[in-house]
């Protein structure tokens, strides 16, 4: 059940999202837009947007602040909790809450980080309400990684992300759409001259994985060696170069 979740967009190795989501006997996706997910799902909940629900958001800092709902949800769609609460309703069993409020009461009794955190604290509180820090948690150390070394012919993939990409809010709103830059290897100026591309023009970027063509440019703050691409912009997808499993990801840059 993906809720909220396009993993298509959203996982670097879009080979083992395909794989996962074939592999699956039944694929339930609750989300406000159509994505290549949805298009995969055996069964579509449409859940509101921001703006068609109320109930709170918790933004990077911890904060806690209060949504209201502006605007009417369109067509069945419905927020997500509501669809929570009748599927557990549809499998015989009732989790006890009516309201968005019920929710806010029930986290703040149920999870120490949102202790006293209640509709009538948030209610008080015009910049809303800080979580309160956890102890960090023992984990184990990292195992240690081989690191195969990068031959002279290939590049050393380094993917990241851009504030506006193809994510289906940006993606579908008309104000927006335009903010995403497209698909592009940024390459440093000399690597551009070894690789015997031009800015500017499309190229194929090929690893184990796959092949997929994107427009090169030149950027001197990509360090010599690597090729620089952002993830999930529109056009070829770099996540079909990526495997999870591999410590790195080395791509060879062509011409068409």
């Amino acid at each position: 059940m993906l809720v909220g979740a396009d993993p298509l967009a959203d996982v670097p190795d879009t080979d083992l999202v395909r794989r996962a989501l074939a592999g699956a006997r039944r694929v339930i996706s609750v989300d406000t837009h159509p994505s290549s997910t949805t298009q995969r799902a055996d069964v579509v909940l449409p859940a509101a947007a921001y703006g068609e629900k109320a109930g709170t958001t918790t933004n990077l800092e911890g904060r806690v602040t209060t949504l209201g709902r502006k605007v009417t949800p369109a067509g069945t769609s419905r927020p997500d909790w509501m669809i929570a609460l009748a599927l557990a309703s549809a499998l015989g069993t009732d989790l006890g809450h009516r309201t968005v409020d019920d929710l806010t009461e029930a986290l703040a009794a149920a999870v120490p980080a949102f202790a006293g955190i209640t509709r009538t604290a948030l209610a008080s509180a015009r910049d809303g309400i800080v979580t309160a820090p956890l102890e960090a948690e023992r984990s184990a150390p990292a195992a240690p990684a081989s690191i195969p070394v990068r031959n002279s012919y290939d590049f050393r993939l380094v993917v990241g992300r851009k504030l506006y990409d193809a994510a289906v809010g940006t993606a579908n709103s008309p104000s927006m759409a335009h903010l995403a830059a497209g698909q592009t290897a940024h390459l440093h100026p000399l690597d551009i001259e070894r690789a015997s591309v031009s800015a500017g023009s499309e190229v194929r970027v090929s690893s184990p994985r796959s092949t997929v063509v994107m427009r090169v440019e030149a950027d001197a703050t990509v360090a010599r060696g690597t090729v620089w691409v952002p993830f999930n912009q529109p056009g070829g997808n770099v996540g079909d170069l990526l495997d999870a499993t591999a410590p790195v990801t080395d791509v060879r840059i062509e011409n068409l």
